[in-house]
């Protein structure tokens, strides 16, 4: 695992809470530190109870004395995350290594923020009531959802009409837990740095197709703080061979090419000649009609793929990073037979003396941006453990 910290005592709780149970020698071994320097790191948290020090392992050699195991038991610390769209309040309950212990979606009654923030609490209130331990291992809730979010602040958001709204104390005190509130690409971002690719990759580009299109970036472990958070700053670059329009009259830029409603758009324009249905409605009713043998639709994923491997190039190379994960609602596009086309745009001006990009596709489903929303509550709660007990 990478050090996510220069920090060593922050560097100590994380990989003990990502890796755990794990020996103290191969922690101080993961992380460069002496056994005097661990000891003494690991000792205050250990008397503070964050890390639990009771579990016992057998030596690798499989001889010698049991080694003592630590660890931060996950399921003793629970988070809810909180992923708003503009019709829905996607919610996830999880541990402390944001695996999904209980989820909902309920339909957003309006977006209007205080009924936002009102059903953001009612969400919080009867996902936690409805298990066994209610608030008991509660710990900490983040929120994200698209915009600029600064603070507590919702800037500005296009999928909620929002500009300068305080959704964060709308939303007021959780039972004196923290609340966070993030863009939700950095809060996916977030969790696959901690609990996903970062893992095992030290650089890589998390890129989101759906409602909008984005893209966050963890170099050597750490995730790059944008200075234009939230504002999608490749969404708008032009893509060869890509012919749609966006909201501001950009001919063949990502947005325009590649966000749900530019290929639906795509779709029905050539649908619209001769049968004048409305249709595709969504995207499975996209996909439903290229089954059919719908040409238009067959042709709109086809194209869709072609602009989304360029687009994956194009950024990848920018961000000099070889690592691409894809995830959002339009992904699932790219499992269809007319989405052939992706892997060979791919690489159709790669340089052969440079790495082959690796594409990791992802779900799509919204219960991961909820998930999100969790793993950035759960970095805030483990950091504010460590000062705390330092």
């Amino acid at each position: 695992m990478l050090r996510f910290y220069d920090d060593s005592a922050l560097a100590v709780a994380a990989h003990v809470l990502i890796e755990g149970p794990v020996s103290r020698a191969d922690l101080a071994r993961e992380l460069g530190l002496s056994g005097a320097t661990l000891t003494r790191l690991v000792r205050p948290l250990i008397n503070g109870g964050l890390i639990d020090d009771g579990g016992i392992g057998v030596p690798q050699t499989g001889v010698g004395r049991p080694t003592q195991l630590l660890e931060i038991p996950p399921a003793e610390h629970h988070f809810v995350g909180i992923n708003l769209t503009s019709t829905t309040v996607h919610a996830a309950l999880t541990d402390a290594r944001s695996q999904g212990l209980a989820g909902q979606a309920t339909k957003l009654r309006s977006t209007d923020p205080h009924s936002v923030a009102e059903q953001i609490r009612e969400t919080i209130a009867t996902l936690v009531e409805q298990q066994q331990s209610g608030w008991q291992h509660l710990r900490g809730i983040g929120i994200s959802l698209g915009g600029q979010v600064s603070g507590g602040v919702v800037e500005h958001s296009r999928f909620f009409g929002w500009d300068d709204v305080d959704l964060l104390s709308m939303v007021g005190p959780v039972r004196d837990l923290p609340v966070l509130l993030h863009n939700d690409l950095v809060a996916l971002t977030m969790l696959e740095q901690w609990f996903g690719l970062g893992r095992t990759h030290p650089s890589f580009m998390v890129t989101s197709v759906g409602s909008g299109i984005g893209h966050g970036l963890v170099h050597h472990g750490r995730a790059v703080d944008p200075v234009f958070r939230g504002h999608g700053t490749t969404s708008h670059i032009p893509l060869a061979g890509a012919h749609g329009v966006c909201q501001y009259g950009h001919l063949g830029c990502a947005n325009g090419a590649l966000t749900t409603g530019a290929v639906l758009s795509r779709a029905g324009a050539g649908r619209s000649i001769t049968v004048g249905d409305s249709r595709p409605h969504d995207l499975d009713d996209l996909v439903a009609l290229a089954r059919a043998g719908d040409l238009s639709c067959c042709n709109a994923i086809a194209e869709f793929s072609q602009n989304l491997a360029t687009y994956v190039q194009t950024v990848c190379s920018a961000a000099m990073v070889v690592d691409a994960v894809l995830d959002g609602e339009a992904v699932p596009l790219l499992e269809t037979p007319w989405a052939s086309g992706f892997d060979e745009q791919l690489t159709r001006f790669h340089n052969p003396r440079l790495p082959a990009l690796n594409v990791h596709r992802r779900s799509g489903s919204f219960e991961r941006w909820a998930r999100g929303a969790a793993a950035t509550a759960i970095v805030h709660w483990l950091e504010t453990q460590v000062d705390l007990q330092r």
